[in-house]
Order: structure tokens, then sequence, then C-alpha cells
């Protein structure tokens, strides 16, 4: 028998937030054809299994802890509504922060199909909608429903967080797209460095033996390239090479 798959549906819904009970009622999932061009028929859910463990997730990842659990579920022809109570964890609380500034709107439900077909001439004639989907399922089994990071605004969001309205881990800012603030950092001209290269060495013993009358450095600013030019003293320079020769490792 072949292993049935595991699909995710999201659904950007009008949330509502009760403050006092730390809850959001929504609307998870409606009969409505999706960016997929399919149609999840709320008639057709089987909630009995999820009952019984109604979890809500944060984005789909079932390997850390729910973020809410459901207190009700109601289906209906057209629609599948669910209140939800956020738990007391830091994640959750981030979460639930941001339903209740209107930052995030998105639900997303995970299930397994259990029967599909593409829409009947007589579907359509009914639903005249459904000509553009290519698969109603009529029948499936609801997992697990999860908030979902998909911002409402995106540019509010970020500026919520920047302005410190909302506090959220660094984590839960990179799953929500949020860009770390760029920080400038300064350094020394390069010319400046060459120049002062013998001023700002502190073994000044070194630099009386180095073979080196004047130093110049040019700047390509077309390839970002520094170029140091170095005239030798070739007294000096025939001096070292002698020394080095006999293993005298001193000038």
């Amino acid at each position: 028998m072949a292993k049935l798959a595991k699909l995710f549906k999201q659904f950007v819904v009008k949330a509502e937030v009760d403050s006092d009970e730390r809850t959001v009622t929504a609307v998870i999932t409606t009969a409505a054809v999706d960016r997929d061009n399919e149609v999840l028929l709320p008639k057709g859910a089987d909630i009995d299994s999820y009952l019984k463990n109604p979890v809500v997730l944060w984005a789909h990842n079932y390997g850390e802890p729910p973020i809410a659990r459901t207190l009700w579920m109601k289906t209906g022809r057209g629609k599948i509504t669910a209140k939800a109570k956020f738990a007391d964890t830091e994640k959750a609380e981030e979460v639930y922060q941001l339903y209740k500034g209107g930052f995030l709107s998105a639900f997303s439900i995970g299930f397994i199909p259990l029967d599909s077909h593409p829409p009947t001439p007589d579907e359509i004639k009914k639903h005249p909608e459904w000509a553009a989907a290519r698969r109603i399922y009529n029948k499936w089994e609801l997992l697990e429903f999860s908030a979902v990071p998909v911002p409402a605004n995106p540019e509010a969001l970020a500026t919520a967080v920047k302005t410190k309205e909302l506090n959220l881990t660094a984590e839960t800012q990179e799953e929500l797209g949020i860009e770390e603030e760029e920080k400038t950092y300064t350094s020394k001209n390069p010319i400046d460095k060459a120049n002062n290269d013998e001023e700002s060495d502190p073994n000044p013993a070194t630099i009386e033996t180095l073979p080196v009358i004047k130093t110049a450095a040019i700047i390509d600013t077309t390839r970002h390239i520094v170029t140091v030019k170095r005239k030798i003293n070739p007294k000096k320079f025939a001096k070292q090479i002698v020394c080095c020769i006999k293993g005298r490792m001193y000038y």
C-alpha cells in the first residue's frame, strides 16, 4: 500500500484576538480555489484524531513544542474556524504578540489527503470558479494547523522590531525574514598607513637595519589595489647578502 503524502495549505485570514484569554480565533481553511489551483473541501475533513491532541505548531515544526492548543473547532460547508489559546513560553508569547499587533495574519494546515478527483462538469456548473481547479480534495485528515511566518505587512513588522515595539529573538527575526541592521566600520586610509609604517613600528631597532630609504603608495581606485614601491640602498642590501651567506643573522 502506497504511503499517504502529507500536504500543507496556507490561508491568510483576519484573526480575532482576545487579550484577556490570550487566544486567537481564525478561519484556518476554506473551500476557495488556492494558489495551487486546488480545493480543500471543509465538509470532507476528518478531525477526530486531531481533537485528541489539538496542538498548534509554529511553521509546521514537529520537532519543537507547540505554541498553542485548540479550545474548539467548527467545521462547515465553506470553512473551518478554530480558537487557539497560546502557551506560556517565550516563542508562544512572541507569536501571540505578532497576531495581536496585526503583523501576522496567516495560518496553515497540515493534512493527509484520503480522496480527491479533478472537478467534474457538473461540479464546475455548480461552482464556476472550480473551472480553474485541477484537483478537489473531498476527504482528508487534519494532522495539525500552524501559525506561519508570513508577515501581513513586512515593512511595518521590521519597523516595530527596530523601534523595540516588538521584542523578538534573533531566531524568530530570521524566520520572519527581518534583515539584521547593517553596521558601518571605518579603517585608516591606505596611503596614511603606507607612509606611517616606519613611525608606527613598535621596534625601532629593526627599522635601523632595514635597507629602505623611502616608501610610497599608489592606489588604483578602479581596482581598489594598493601598490607599495620601495627604493633599496644597494650597499646595505649587498652587505645583508654577504652576512646571510656567512651564516650571520645580524648586520
